[in-house]
C-alpha cells in the first residue's frame, strides 16, 4: 500500500475550515486540479456519492467517490468507488484545534486491486502528494485572506 499525510496550520477555527472544504461549490477554488465535483446530496454526509472530474498533472481523470465518514467540523473520509482498478484510494481530511486556529491534515492511502497495481498506486501517490501540498497552500490563502 502507498500513501502519505500532509499537514498545514490555518489561522481559522477547525469548524470554519471544515465547512469551506466540505462545500462542493468551493472544490474548484480550493483545488485547481478539480474540473467538476457533483455530489448526489447537499449537504454532504456519510454515504454521499460524487462524480468528480479532475487532472492529475496532465492526465484527465473521472471518478466516482463515496463519503465513508462525515464528522461535522472535524473529519471527512472519502473513498474512490470507480474506477476500481488499478487501485482504490481513501482520502481523510482531518481538522484539529491548534493554538493558532486549526491543523488541517490530508492523508491518502492507495491500495492496489490487482497484480501490478502497486506500481500505479505508488506513482499516483507521489503525484497526489505534490498536488495536495499545492492545494493546502491555496486553501490556506483562501481561508486567511483578509485576516491578520
Amino acid at each position: 500500500m502507498a500513501g502519505f499525510a500532509e499537514s498545514i496550520v490555518l489561522k481559522v477555527p477547525p469548524e470554519e475550515a471544515f465547512a469551506y472544504l466540505g462545500d462542493p461549490s468551493t472544490a474548484t477554488a480550493v483545488d485547481p486540479a478539480v474540473i467538476s465535483y457533483e455530489p448526489d446530496s447537499i449537504p454532504m454526509k456519510a454515504g454521499t456519492i460524487s462524480r468528480v472530474r479532475a487532472r492529475l498533472g496532465v492526465i484527465p481523470v473521472s471518478m466516482t467517490t463515496r463519503v465513508r465518514a462525515w464528522e461535522e467540523g472535524r473529519r471527512m473520509v472519502i473513498e474512490t468507488v470507480r474506477p476500481a482498478y488499478p487501485f482504490r484510494a481513501v482520502a481523510t481530511h482531518l481538522f484539529e484545534k491548534h493554538p493558532e486556529g486549526a491543523t488541517y491534515t490530508w492523508s491518502m492511502d492507495f491500495s492496489p486491486t490487482f497484480p501490478g497495481g502497486g506500481l500505479v498506486a505508488a506513482v499516483s501517490s507521489r503525484l497526489m502528494r505534490r498536488a495536495v501540498k499545492a492545494q493546502q497552500v491555496r486553501f490556506k490563502e483562501i481561508m486567511e485572506r483578509g485576516r491578520k
